[in-house]
């Protein structure tokens, strides 16, 4: 059962929201970063110099590249020392599929970045902010990792940060575990310490990967800009979205733009994420399917040792209780950002996460589900075994694979998983001719199969004063 990080220590959520405190969820890693160049304009007190900690760090790096005349040799040795980062755990945000266990920077990559950096600074740029950018030009360093590497530099702030938290909201009697050498709360889904961040230092993408169109790159070399505008363009949204060798050997060609890169970076106008909007669909779903399920209840039951009908029976009511709580009791909102835009497919695949898993929790029934908590291969599976299992899965009526997910994908799960039933959850958000074609190529496809398919209106609808 997902569960917060207030609900876990029995303390109101609005107490977390009026500290700015994150509120993870314990079991589910939350897609969001920590973004360095936040850290800049940070005004939570434990975070004052975490800045200034994070350049130094990179600075000391680049000189000792600086001084390394070859790979390996002392300097590089204590550059890569500098640069062994692995995931601080206990934090629940990321990319982590499974849980909330994510991956470092490994020794390879961390070569990688040594050897870019290495030719960067010896063409003459040594600006600190060069490792926070290099996640654009360099294979496999993605948000997560810019985060990770953030997280390590500033560990010790995040700790004081975290202690002085909980300080204020730990209840006096909680009864949970505290974990001896840090003197943090335990998670009890994975047994490491609790570790906490302000809001105001987290993004939905590390603003080092965010650029615009407005963006315009501002070399004063005719022949670079020809050079770019034959390529791709002048804007570094244009050279952010190439691909990421293509967009190094254009660094490293030509080291001006390095020294735009950086101005431009560094000067961007960065805003944390907007937990109230959730455009990314990645944070509040929790609250809103814990707060629907209390609110609409229903009985579920299983025997000791149930038959495949008893658990799709089951499965079957989920799906529509989830089906009314969307159509009919506003559960739809959470598929659409402020500005009526549908969200990404995930944004469905959580709040029926969300629901299932506390129905199920609220009749205590013993599910089994994927551990990707419905990030793939397959969305959801429910049952104890694989003969009595009865796998879910979900898609948009925009979704290009939608024929394909019912005649192909969904028949391969089921065999792998060794499931003789599954549910097609398709959610309407708008659809066009084509795709209601595609809706009748995939009743078409379930004819005679142990298949079924769930049809969920998620239509924004006028409120009953605009009727």
């Amino acid at each position: 059962m997902p569960t917060s990080l207030s609900k876990y220590l029995g303390v109101p959520k609005a107490t977390l929201d009026s500290l700015g405190v994150f509120d993870p969820i314990l079991d589910h890693d939350t897609r969001l970063f920590i973004d360095p160049l936040l850290l800049k304009h940070c005004k939570t007190p434990e975070f004052a110099s975490s800045y200034a900690d994070l350049q130094s760090r990179f600075l000391a790096i680049g000189k000792l590249l600086q001084n390394s005349k070859h790979k390996h040799d002392p300097f590089w040795n204590s550059a890569a020392t500098r640069m062994s980062w692995h995931e601080v755990r206990g934090l629940c945000i990321g990319y982590s599929t499974s849980g909330t266990a994510g991956s470092g920077i490994g020794k390879g990559l961390r070569d990688r970045i040594l050897e870019t950096a290495k030719i960067i600074i010896d063409a003459g740029k040594s600006d600190p902010e060069l490792f926070e950018l290099v996640g654009l030009f360099e294979e496999n360093f993605g948000p997560d990792r810019i985060s990770d590497m953030t997280a390590n530099i500033i560990q010790d702030d995040i700790l004081n940060y975290s202690l002085n938290v909980y300080k204020k909201i730990l209840p006096q009697d909680w009864a949970g575990v505290i974990d001896k050498r840090s003197k943090l709360p335990k998670n009890p889904f994975t047994n490491e310490p609790i570790l906490l961040v302000p809001k105001e230092l987290l993004r939905d993408l590390p603003s080092a990967f965010e650029w615009s169109g407005a963006d315009e790159i501002g070399v004063s070399s005719s022949e670079l800009r020809e050079t770019l505008n034959a390529l791709v363009g002048c804007s570094w949204r244009a050279l952010a979205n190439m691909k990421k060798d293509e967009l190094k050997k254009l660094i490293l060609k030509y080291p001006d733009l390095m020294d735009d890169l950086v101005d431009q970076y560094s000067s961007k106008d960065v805003k944390p994420y907007d937990f109230n909007e959730d455009k990314k669909g990645e944070y509040a779903w929790y609250q809103r399917t814990v707060d629907a399920v209390s609110e609409n209840p229903i009985n579920l039951s299983l025997s000791t040792h149930p038959t495949l009908d008893e658990v799709h029976e089951l499965v079957v009511t989920i799906c529509n209780k989830f089906k009314q709580l969307v159509e009919n009791n506003g559960l739809n909102t959470l598929f659409y950002d402020g500005k009526s835009k549908v969200k990404n497919e995930t944004a469905i695949q959580l709040a029926f996460y969300g629901v299932a898993e506390a129905y199920c929790e609220a009749n205590k029934i013993m599910i089994a589900r994927e551990s990707n908590s419905g990030r793939g291969p397959v969305d959801f599976k429910f049952g104890s075994n694989g003969e009595n299992s009865v796998l879910v899965e979900i898609k948009k009526s925009d979704n290009s694979h939608l024929k394909n997910g019912i005649a192909r994908q969904l028949p391969e799960y089921m065999k792998s998983e060794k499931s003789r039933k599954a549910i097609y959850l398709i959610l309407d958000l708008g659809m066009n001719q084509r795709q209601i074609d595609n809706m009748n190529v995939v009743h078409q496809a379930i004819a005679d199969s142990n298949i079924s398919v769930i049809y969920i209106d998620g239509q924004l609808k006028p409120s009953a004063s605009k009727l």
